[in-house]
């Protein structure tokens, strides 16, 4: 199994001052975001989401919400290895792309969201 960095995820009241901050700083663009149930942007370096903006009016400071790794191995897999760990953790899928994600909440706080295909 081999695991890729695929992207940080951050919670904002402010989504468009982040994306000039990433985009004045690293050169990031705004491009395709899946049609999530949620307000957000996607900031890409070449054809790479690398940045994805979670907004909401809620969140008094801008925090990280989660670091994201993608692998070629089975969703499956890689769902029965995370109850085995016995962490805690919580299931979505990106819509309309076919992926699921795993929100795992590591000890310390940090939450990694693992993606793979189904």
């Amino acid at each position: 199994m081999t695991w890729t960095f695929d992207h940080l995820a951050f919670n904002t009241a402010d989504g468009q001052t982040l994306q000039d901050a990433f985009g004045g700083l690293l050169g990031l663009t705004p491009g395709r975001r899946p049609p999530f149930p949620f307000p957000g942007r996607w900031l890409y370096q070449d054809a790479h989401a690398v940045v994805h903006v979670i907004e909401q009016p809620t969140f008094d400071d801008t925090a990280l919400s989660h670091i994201a790794f993608r692998t070629d191995e089975p969703a499956e897999a890689v769902l029965q290895r995370v109850r085995d760990s016995g962490l805690p953790y919580q299931v979505a899928q990106v819509p309309e792309d076919g992926i699921w994600q795993i929100f795992v909440q590591m000890p310390g706080g940090v939450v990694i969201e693992l993606d793979a295909l189904a």
